[in-house]
């Protein structure tokens, strides 16, 4: 673990900021690599990723900072030191998604058709920024057994949790490990010709379930935090069967 990547002469990188970086530049890699084989401009990706990225941002930070509040009610200007950690990835997922589909319905593109066009990139910056919670420290699980379990060091937020002295699940590596397998499994499918909405149904869905299935051995200080994700996950799940069901429009 290392929340500090470098440190130069006391000026700190944190890991968590540098893979939130990463997973932002990753993802935006992709999309513009893939628009032009969907009519769309590169330009219009690029705005696009600015009122995601404002969006995840935001909405990750609030959501994080709603069922953490202890920890910046002494300390307000902590809320706005994001690249400290503390985000909370359905707040993310809600926020960007709910500013990106107001750029694209000004644009007058088909939210279905970019949310398709998007769906993988979901994926691969989960696999980049659950690795920076693995460093951080944070978002890990409860504990465990397993050969695999790990001892998390006492300055980080693992290290300093009721369970910090014993061997955790590393949740994060989980988490990243399936959103590089989904990102893989999204783009074979963005390959094929698909109703719009389609790819973007799957991702809620396989999200949905696994996030469902790994909160059961992630660790929560609070069950009210461990509830709404649930519910969330649920709702994604929801969703997305509702968006591969709906019945198709009649051509005239």
């Amino acid at each position: 673990m290392r929340p500090i990547l470098i440190d130069i002469g006391g000026i700190e990188i944190p890991s968590y900021g540098v893979m939130l970086a990463v997973s932002f530049l990753a993802a935006l890699w992709y999309v513009r690599r893939k628009a032009p084989g969907s009519g769309i401009s590169p330009v219009v990706i690029e705005t696009l990723a600015f009122y995601v990225m404002l969006g995840v941002v935001i909405g990750g930070r609030l959501l994080y900072v709603v069922f953490h509040w202890a920890q910046y009610q002494n300390d307000l200007f902590g809320i706005v030191r994001i690249w400290e950690g503390g985000m909370m990835f359905f707040g993310g997922f809600l926020g960007g998604f709910l500013l990106g589909a107001l750029y694209m319905r000004k644009q007058k593109i088909s939210i279905l058709k970019m949310s398709d066009l998007v769906a993988p990139s979901l994926g691969l910056g989960l696999f980049f920024t659950r690795i920076g919670c693995f460093l951080n420290g944070c978002c890990f699980g409860k504990p465990s057994i397993l050969p695999w379990a790990v001892r998390f060091p006492p300055d980080c937020v693992a290290g300093t949790s009721p369970i910090g002295t014993q061997p955790l699940h590393p949740a994060q590596l989980y988490e990243s490990a399936f959103g590089l397998a989904l990102f893989f499994f999204l783009n074979n499918r963005l390959r094929k010709s698909l109703r719009a909405g389609t790819v973007f149904a799957q991702f809620l869905i396989f999200y949905g379930a696994f996030r469902f299935g790994v909160d059961l051995i992630r660790y929560y200080e609070n069950s009210a935090n461990y509830w709404i994700n649930q519910i969330i996950a649920a709702g994604l799940i929801i969703a997305g069967i509702a968006m591969i069901a709906r019945p198709a429009k009649k051509t005239p």
